[in-house]
């Protein structure tokens, strides 16, 4: 029963003396709550199958088509590069919409079609093919940027509540799909890729399902019963930084996972190489090794939510942040991709962790009026570290090897577990005072 229709009847109840009336709207919006979150996982699901599609071979397609160990660094970094130009201009656009919804429809259709572009690439000449890739994906991380800050904030209108739950319930159905789609596409690739262009032409296959799933996604997003937040008071760009960083829990927020993020991107670019350069993973054992970690994380996002709530964001944050420090050293001692297939599981316990709680915590941090400035600002810091990251691990490995440039970012991670630990002290303390 729709609210139009259940306001006369709660009225009713009202009028004739019933004390039903908080009841009933508790009611409403607990079903309000149900059939949204019902629709957010599903547009969740459809959005990261695209991704699925797409993301989890991008580095093994560029090595197909030419890519060299210095292109994957390249791939990454070009990323923070286009994302730290595009973030906070795309902060204060979308700051100024009203309809979030439709503005996040929008930029996952554009991600889409620039996907689909990917289809192309075979046909340009050799020698053009890997750099082309390269720029489709920055270019790609124009609307992604915008889809990031615009989800983010969605999200927080949408689950003013229970945000760590409805994350960690959303990550849990999404890696249900994408697991299972993961290690078919890599059992695809194994039995129907017998020569050089059968994988080719399977990735452009790929590509247009992704197009089409990303199309899917907008459909569902449209279902969301969503009401836009008027905001009369245009937050202005000039004198915006001091405003927003004189927010104090979320300056220190900013600070700890910036310098967390130097370490965690720093691994991205080396975990490939390692794994398909130095290992020499084909597309199953991509998809073994994946699917391996995502098993763990789905366990685990069960597990971390009840932690954030007890433990609260910042000793969550410390731990998870921690955690994945291991992993580097976890590849170091994986010698044969069985090996390495197993031990990559442990780090999903904790990249579930430090997911869940980051974004968590980002809207904790954040008011939500003007929220999207904030998101833009908290991006392009930790977009910020994503341009030199890959190019110091990518440093390290040409100099002194991909044993030693784990090692380096095991150290780098520390320091950012390090960072979260002093700011959980400062937090406490400032939460509570000693008694004077």
């Amino acid at each position: 029963m729709s609210l139009a229709w259940k306001m006369p009847i709660i009225y009713c109840k009202a009028f004739c003396g019933e004390n039903l009336v908080v009841r009933e709207m508790e009611s409403i919006m607990t079903d309000k709550y149900k059939y949204n979150l019902r629709v957010f996982i599903a547009f969740g699901v459809l959005y990261e199958v695209m991704n699925s599609l797409f993301n989890p071979f991008a580095l093994k397609f560029l090595e197909r088509v030419g890519g060299t160990a210095f292109h994957i660094s390249l791939f990454n970094s070009m990323k923070g590069v286009v994302m730290i130009f595009t973030a906070l201009p795309a902060a204060f656009i979308i700051n100024k919409m009203v309809d979030q919804r439709k503005l996040t429809g929008r930029l996952v259709l554009m991600i889409a079609s620039l996907i689909l572009t990917l289809v192309f690439i075979p046909f340009l000449p050799q020698d053009n093919q890997a750099i082309s890739f390269i720029a489709v994906n920055a270019l790609l991380m124009i609307p992604i940027a915008g889809y990031n800050i615009g989800y983010q904030n969605l999200t927080g209108e949408l689950f003013p509540v229970r945000r760590a739950r409805v994350i960690s319930r959303r990550s849990m159905t999404t890696i249900i799909f994408t697991t299972t789609l993961t290690m078919l596409s890599g059992l695809v690739f194994k039995f129907f890729a017998k020569e050089s262009m059968d994988y080719i032409h399977i990735y452009q296959v790929f590509y247009v399902l992704a197009f089409l799933s990303g199309v899917g996604a907008v459909i569902v997003l449209k279902q969301i019963k969503y009401i836009p937040n008027n905001n009369d008071e245009p937050y202005a760009i000039k004198g915006s930084f001091k405003r927003v960083f004189k927010n104090k829990r979320y300056s220190k927020f900013v600070l700890s996972s910036t310098i967390f993020h130097f370490g965690w991107q720093m691994g991205w670019p080396l975990f490939s190489i390692y794994m398909i350069k130095t290992l020499g993973a084909d597309e199953l054992w991509i998809s073994i090794i994946s699917v391996g970690s995502a098993i763990v994380m789905f366990f685990s996002y069960r597990f971390w939510p009840s932690k954030i709530e007890s433990l609260g964001n910042e000793k969550v944050s410390t731990i998870c942040t921690f955690g994945m420090a291991v992993t580097p050293l976890l590849y170091v001692v994986s010698k044969t991709l069985p090996v390495l297939a197993v031990v990559s599981t442990l780090s999903g316990f904790f990249t579930a962790g430090t997911i869940t709680v980051l974004f968590s915590e980002l809207l904790e941090v954040t008011p939500s009026k003007n929220r999207a400035v904030y998101v833009g600002y908290y991006n392009t810091m930790t977009n910020l570290t994503l341009i030199i990251a890959p190019f110091v691990g990518h440093y390290f490995n040409e100099t002194r090897g991909i044993v030693v440039a784990l090692i380096v970012t095991t150290l780098f991670r520390s320091i950012g577990g390090v960072a979260f630990y002093i700011r959980e002290r400062s937090e406490r303390k400032y939460l509570n005072p000693k008694p004077q």
